[in-house]
C-alpha cells in the first residue's frame, strides 16, 4: 500500500497524529518537503513527541526517509535521530544527499528579510527555511552531499555572503573567521549524519519492487503551498499531494490512496486571508482548549471556523480519495458549533479560494450551525470504538455527515482525542487496524 498524507488547510490539522496511527501498517515513512519550520506533535501512552525534521511516524515505522525535497538542519538533525533511536532503537534513517542545507546565515538572513518587508511580513518562522529555498532556485545552495567537502562549503558560503552583503552588512558573518567556524562545523556534524545518506530516489524505487508498504508525509498545509497557497502569506515549498513525485523522485502515479488531514475548525500563525477567522472571548476558549500555539515558534494561532469553500478547493487540487476529521473533541465543548459554507461579496456569490487581503474587504461568510456534542467521555469514545459512528451523539454524527455530503469525501479516519487509540477507521484501512 502507498499512502500519502496531506493537510487541508493551514497546516497544524493534526498530521501527526493521523501519520503515526498509519505508520502502524506501513513500514516506511517518508518526509519530502519543508523542513525544521514543520512541527508535528504525536501522544502516546509513552509521552508527547514533537517532530519537526523527521517523520512523525517514527515512533513505529522500521525505516524512514528524509527526501530531497527538504531543507535540513543537520545540527536539529543529529539531535532528532537520537531522540528517535531512544523510542525505536531499532529504526533505520536514510537521509538525501539531495537535500538542502539550513545553516546558521540562512536563519540570520531569514530575521533580516522579514523586517525588510516592513508591512509586507508574513510571520516567518525564522528557522532558515525561506533563503534556503532561495539559494536553492538561485543555483547557490548547500545539498546534503557536499557536507563532506570543507573547499565547496567554503567556496558556497562565500558566494552567499557576497551575494547577501547588503543584508549581511554589520554582522559578524562579513568576518572571514565566523565563516571558517560555519564551515568547521557543518562538516562536524556531516561526518556524523554521512553514514545516513544514499540516494533515497534510488532506495524508494527498490522498496516499491519488493511492495513495501510506504507512507508519505507532507509538512504544512495545502493553503500555504508557494504556489496554490495564499501567496505570498505562504511556507516556501510545495505542500500537494503531487509534491511526492519532485519532492521524493518516487512517480505520484504510483500513490495508492491520498489521505487529506482536516481539523474540523481552523487555525493558522502568521499573517494573510482568514475569511472564518473569529477573536474575542470565543476565540480565546476555542484557543486554550485546542492549545493552538505553534509547535516551532510557540506563537498562538489565530482560529476560526471551518470553511467548506477552502476545503473543497484543496480536495480538488490535491486529488484526495478520503478525509481524516481531527479535534472533534475539542470543538464539540464549544458553545456553538459553525461551518463557513460560502461567501458573499456585494450581494453576489463569490466562488473559489480567497487570496489576497484586498479580496478579503467587505466579504460575508455564509455559515450553517449545529449544536454542540458536548465533551466526549473516556467511556464514549470506547463505546464509539466499538460500535462506530452509532454510538455518536446525533449533533456529531449530523457534522460529520454533513462534511461528508459537503465535499463528496467519506471520513475514514475520525479522531476522538489525543492519543492514537481514540481514532475511529472505515474504508480501506479498517481491516488493518493493529
Amino acid at each position: 500500500m502507498i499512502t500519502a498524507v496531506v493537510g487541508l488547510q493551514f497546516g497544524d490539522e493534526g498530521k501527526g497524529k493521523v501519520v503515526d496511527f498509519l505508520s502502524g501498517f506501513h513500514g516506511i515513512v517518508v518526509k519530502y518537503n519543508g523542513g525544521r519550520n514543520a512541527g508535528h506533535t504525536v501522544v502516546t501512552d509513552a509521552g508527547t513527541f514533537k517532530f519537526h525534521l523527521i517523520p512523525s511516524g517514527s515512533l513505529r515505522a522500521r525505516e524512514i526517509v528524509l527526501a530531497n525535497g527538504m531543507t535540513i538542519d543537520p545540527f536539529y538533525l543529529v539531535e532528532e535521530i537520537r531522540n528517535a533511536r531512544a523510542a525505536n532503537p531499532d529504526i533505520k534513517v536514510l537521509v538525501s544527499r539531495m537535500a538542502h542545507v539550513v545553516t546558521e546565515l540562512h536563519m540570520y538572513l531569514d530575521t533580516r528579510e522579514e523586517e525588510a518587508r516592513g508591512a509586507l511580513k508574513i510571520g516567518t518562522t525564522a528557522m532558515g527555511i525561506g533563503p534556503a529555498y532561495e539559494d536553492k532556485y538561485g543555483r547557490t545552495g548547500i545539498r546534503m552531499g557536499d557536507l563532506a567537502s570543507p573547499e565547496v562549503l567554503k567556496a558556497k558560503l562565500s558566494l552567499m555572503t557576497r551575494m547577501k552583503a547588503s543584508l549581511l552588512k554589520g554582522s559578524k558573518y562579513e568576518k572571514p573567521e565566523e565563516l571558517d567556524r560555519i564551515v568547521a562545523e557543518l562538516a562536524g556534524a556531516g561526518r556524523e549524519i554521512s553514514g545516513y545518506m544514499c540516494d533515497t530516489e534510488v532506495y524508494l524505487d527498490g522498496c516499491h519492487g519488493r511492495k513495501a508498504d510506504i507512507l508519505f508525509e507532507g509538512s504544512h498545509g495545502t493553503l500555504l503551498d508557494v504556489d496554490f497557497g495564499m501567496y505570498p502569506y505562504v511556507t516556501s515549498s510545495n505542500t500537494l499531494a503531487g509534491a511526492v513525485s519532485v519532492g521524493s523522485g518516487f512517480s505520484f502515479r504510483r500513490v495508492h490512496n491520498v489521505i487529506g488531514v482536516v481539523k474540523t475548525y481552523m487555525s493558522r500563525v502568521g499573517e494573510g486571508p482568514f475569511p472564518t477567522e473569529i477573536s474575542g472571548n470565543e476565540a480565546d476558549r476555542l484557543r486554550e482548549m485546542g492549545h493552538e500555539y505553534g509547535t516551532t515558534t510557540g506563537r498562538p494561532r489565530r482560529v476560526g471556523w471551518l470553511d467548506l469553500q477552502l476545503l473543497k478547493y484543496s480536495i480538488m487540487i490535491n486529488d484526495v480519495d478520503s478525509l481524516a476529521l481531527t479535534s472533534l473533541d475539542t470543538l464539540g465543548k464549544m458553545s456553538e458549533v459553525r461551518v463557513g459554507t460560502g461567501y458573499r461579496k456585494d450581494g453576489k456569490e463569490i466562488t473559489g479560494i480567497i487570496r489576497s487581503m484586498k479580496e478579503l474587504e467587505g466579504l460575508e461568510v455564509q455559515y450553517r450551525s449545529f449544536q454542540p456534542w458536548g465533551e466526549l467521555s473516556d467511556g464514549q469514545v470506547e463505546d464509539m470504538m466499538r460500535r462506530g459512528k452509532e454510538a455518536m451523539p446525533d449533533s456529531l454524527k449530523e457534522f460529520i455527515t454533513f462534511v461528508e455530503d459537503s465535499t463528496g469525501k467519506p471520513a475514514e479516519f475520525i479522531s476522538l482525542g489525543k492519543k492514537r487509540e481514540m481514532t475511529l477507521v472505515s474504508g480501506v484501512f479498517a481491516g488493518r487496524v493493529k
